[in-house]
């Protein structure tokens, strides 16, 4: 884990370093120091809808498990992304089921799934946004080479939750058959039926429309405050220009990297910008701004959360390995 952490770190220093070579920073800070406060605002309305449809879009998710209150989501939901900002390889999905599950007494494993499959419905969404951005602008080889690998993860991810869902009994028997010791072979099967229990919802057809089109109205705020941004800092990007930097900032969240996705985010949205035509250190200044406004946001939310739900970062950082 440790090495992986360096690994990351590493990554995050060089697209930061990437990012701001050449780039004239006192420039970067007068564009910043010239925001208009107004888009900065209708920016911060409308992705605070897009959280509002998450925590919608989780309860339909979860209701196969248990049916809960559209308010008691929000919280431990916000808590999950604040911990993605602080803690390595996405653990914030783990704190999500952790935290759900004890505050609403059900399996942590099928809260789990349930997450497993918001992240699935937010590739398609996510693909989608490259489709349409890709009629207006020639996306680099490397990036439709990335476009192309998420396709295939997603795709085999359904066809897993497919078999998984329909074959249950098949996976409990060859459990048994592999020859692991009875109380590993009992806990397999415990996380077989809990994560099988957790994507349940994957057989009612309505429900998964629902989330999935949740899911195509939260990308589209998602471009949206991108495009309200960019007015704010002067950056003249077209809707489907905003489509294409969301695109190309949503694979730099994948990589390996350091906590707070400092530097890739940087790195891949100056580059994106500047296929549009984008002056580097204009195009510098939205990123860092999106960026901090995100951070903030989550912040200011997180804390608010945890407080909500009776926990400080200090037991979050501690009980990190116990997730």
């Amino acid at each position: 884990m440790k090495k992986q952490l360096v690994f990351g770190i590493l990554i995050s220093a060089a697209c930061l370093y990437f990012a701001l070579k050449g780039t004239d920073l006192s420039h970067v800070g007068h564009v910043l120091l010239q925001a208009k406060m107004g888009w900065v605002f209708c920016g911060l309305m409308i992705y605070i809808c897009g959280y509002g449809l998450r925590v919608w879009r989780w309860k339909i998710l979860l209701s196969p498990i248990k049916r809960l209150h559209f308010g008691d989501l929000a919280a431990p939901l916000i808590i999950g992304f604040f911990a993605n900002n602080f803690l390595p390889f996405r653990m914030g999905e783990f704190v999500r089921a952790h935290i759900s599950g004890k505050k609403f007494k059900i399996s942590r494993t099928a809260s789990l799934a349930t997450i497993f499959i918001e992240r699935i419905f937010d590739t398609i969404s996510f693909l989608t946004t490259f489709l349409c951005a890709a009629f207006f602008y020639p996306f680099p080889a490397y990036i439709e080479r990335g476009a192309f690998l998420l396709g295939a993860g997603c795709l085999g991810a359904m066809v897993m939750l497919w078999v998984i869902t329909t074959h249950q009994a098949v996976f409990e028997a060859w459990v048994h058959r592999v020859g692991l010791k009875h109380h590993w072979a009992l806990r397999v099967e415990k996380f077989i039926n809990n994560f099988a229990h957790g994507v349940s919802g994957l057989r009612h057809p309505r429900q998964n429309a629902e989330a999935l089109g949740l899911s195509l109205c939260i990308w589209f705020i998602e471009g949206m405050f991108l495009l309200l941004m960019s007015k704010a800092f002067e950056v003249h990007i077209t809707l489907a220009g905003a489509f294409f930097l969301l695109f190309c900032l949503g694979l730099a969240v994948t990589l390996p990297q350091a906590p707070g996705y400092v530097g890739t985010m940087e790195f891949f949205g100056s580059k994106a910008l500047g296929v549009l035509h984008i002056p580097k250190d204009q195009g510098l200044s939205l990123i860092l701004a999106v960026h901090a406004f995100q951070f903030l946001f989550i912040l200011a939310l997180g804390l608010w959360a945890l407080h909500h739900e009776g926990l400080s970062v200090t037991k979050l950082l501690k009980n990190r390995e116990a997730l």
